[in-house]
């Protein structure tokens, strides 16, 4: 539908929302105030929904997990002060994840220092990384909003506009002919001579391993990757940020790094060339470098050259998008009419070393008794039990291996795992942002109790809304990583622990169905929900074992 025709006499605020949408903005999601209420009246009144969260960083983190699985023009509208202040949270996260989001923040008339809600609203928001603009008069409020929304699209970046009301209430006289964006740029084509060398290094190799990471994901390289694997007889895996690429292929060997399977482990370090497409072999993805086995030789591709070599020394830096490298890889090697001698890690032998040591089949010791149960044993029970076609979202804390680890997902933007920022408490909101951009899918949530109760108040949201959505709390009543580290260092952890909270009483109360879960048959109320057809929201009440530390928790934070 198009947005509806203004006079010209329109506000600037009703103009710029009228764009928004002719821009492609389908969805905002906000929580209004006086600063921001005329631009998001106009937004609904351009045609785009308008979505309204209980905390205006669950809007940000709604926001920036729609857009990663959407790839849409997203917006998210705050309020002035203390509505940027308490969204900037889920921007830092977002703008660490190179999310292309576009903040509309309400701001006090021009000169306005006196106002409560007065303040450096550039400083902030540069402080996390995110990108600044503004609509600095009446005159050049279009041009500027242009602006922000090609930095946001094109060069992938979250963008906050400052929008004084001043400049929202005036009136723009004149026609208002559309904006247009100029046309996005091409992928990014490789140097001929580094691929080349690459080709060679490839011919050399006995036991290749392709990495994939966001890069990768945002390339759409998955094919072009499989096709490049399946040529040099390479084995696949991804970082925790290309989680779910490679989901069903038999040679995958899931994550990278700290929440790797067994099999992973000892595959990754025993391979001799790693190719890195859109990967940033940071310390989580090595394992502090300890997953490139000695004398490997290391590739890396990526579009932006200060990501190259900057996480850990590589012997082959190149510039270039990841499925056009992939693909002009492939083209050089079929002009060689040569590949890796590495077809022959491709055997039956190394299938079943996959297949008994990924984190499914991989046994362990299983710690629960009849007060709590063994958060793996739960993880384990809850992916069987949930349809196979979901979308998965994770908070930070503790427990956040074990969602990717055991949380299976079949694509990567079927995957939010909200950790650039580390921050706990985005969980909920992500998971929200993920069924919204797939209507009609169950979207499940891994969270801790600390987290889950910091954004508690968008259960609401999710229910208003009519979402389906399992909640899965890893409930040890604590903060467990600060319990596990401090612990181990002799300090009392009292004050990182709490009285055990009893969130499936408080989910009914939000009207959701729920369970209190201490052993694998008190899930059964979760089967019964399945074949119902899993409707709205289920919360269960996980009681895990409080003395259980996480192995990746405890190797990287020794």
């Amino acid at each position: 539908m198009r947005p509806p025709a203004l006079s010209n006499n329109s506000t600037v605020a009703a103009v710029l929302a009228k764009d928004l949408a002719t821009l492609g903005a389908r969805r905002c999601f906000g929580l209004l105030g006086t600063a921001n209420f005329k631009i998001s009246h106009g937004l609904v009144e351009a045609g785009i929904e308008l979505i309204s969260a209980r905390h205006e960083g669950n809007a940000a983190s709604m926001a920036d997990a729609y857009a990663k699985a959407t790839g849409e023009l997203t917006l998210v509208s705050v309020h002035s002060g203390p509505g940027l202040t308490n969204a900037i949270t889920g921007i830092g996260e977002a703008a660490k994840s190179r999310t292309p989001l576009l903040i509309l923040a309400g701001d006090v008339p021009t000169g306005n220092v006196k106002s409560n809600f007065y303040m450096e609203q550039a400083e902030l928001v540069r402080s996390v990384g995110a990108v600044s603009e503004r609509t600095y008069t009446p005159q050049s409020a279009r041009s500027d909003l242009l602006r922000a929304v090609t930095r946001a699209l094109h060069d992938r970046l979250t963008v906050v506009l400052s929008l004084p009301l001043d400049v929202q209430d005036a009136k723009t006289g004149g026609s208002n002919p559309p904006l247009e964006l100029s046309p996005m740029p091409g992928r990014l084509q490789p140097n001929p001579d580094d691929i080349r060398r690459l080709a060679e290094a490839v011919g050399r190799a006995t036991r290749p391993l392709v990495l994939a990471g966001r890069g990768a994901v945002l390339s759409e390289a998955e094919g072009s990757l499989i096709t490049l694997a399946d040529n040099i007889g390479a084995l696949l895996a991804t970082s925790i940020c290309g989680h779910g690429l490679f989901a069903d292929n038999q040679w995958s060997l899931g994550i990278s790094g700290g929440f790797s399977s067994p099999a992973a482990d000892e595959l990754i370090s025993e391979s001799d060339l790693i190719l890195g497409f859109g990967v940033s072999f940071t310390q989580w993805t090595t394992k502090k470098g300890k997953l490139i086995g000695p004398g490997a030789t290391v590739a890396q591709i990526d579009i932006e050259a200060p990501k190259l070599g900057y996480q850990m020394p590589v012997q082959y830096a190149l510039l270039g998008d990841a499925k056009a490298i992939a693909e002009a890889l492939l083209a050089e090697l079929g002009l060689r009419k040569a590949s890796s001698a590495g077809s022959g890690r491709r055997n039956d032998v190394t299938r079943e070393r996959i297949r008994s040591g990924d984190n499914h089949h991989s046994p362990h010791p299983d710690e629960s008794d009849a007060r709590y149960i063994d958060p793996r044993t739960l993880s384990k029970a809850v992916d069987e039990i949930l349809p196979k076609d979901r979308v998965v979202a994770s908070d930070s804390g503790h427990f956040c291996g074990w969602v990717p680890r055991y949380l299976r997902v079949p694509s990567p933007k079927a995957s939010c795992l909200s950790h650039s920022f580390q921050s706990v408490g985005l969980g909920l909101a992500s998971a929200i942002g993920l069924a919204i951009a797939n209507p009609g899918k169950l979207a499940v949530l891994g969270a801790g109790d600390g987290g889950f109760m910091m954004s508690i108040a968008d259960l609401e949201t999710a229910i208003r809304l009519k979402l389906r959505m399992c909640i899965l709390v890893y409930n040890d009543s604590s903060y467990a990583a600060e319990v596990h580290f401090f612990r181990r260092q002799g300090y009392s952890v009292d004050i990182v622990q709490f009285p055990e909270t009893d969130f499936a009483a408080i989910a009914r109360g939000y009207g959701a169905r729920a369970a209190t879960v201490r052993t694998v048959a008190d899930l059964n109320s979760v089967r019964a929900w399945v074949k119902d057809g899993a409707p709205g929201v289920f919360l269960i009440d996980a009681k895990i074992n409080p003395d259980l530390e996480a192995d990746w928790h405890a190797e990287h934070f020794p």
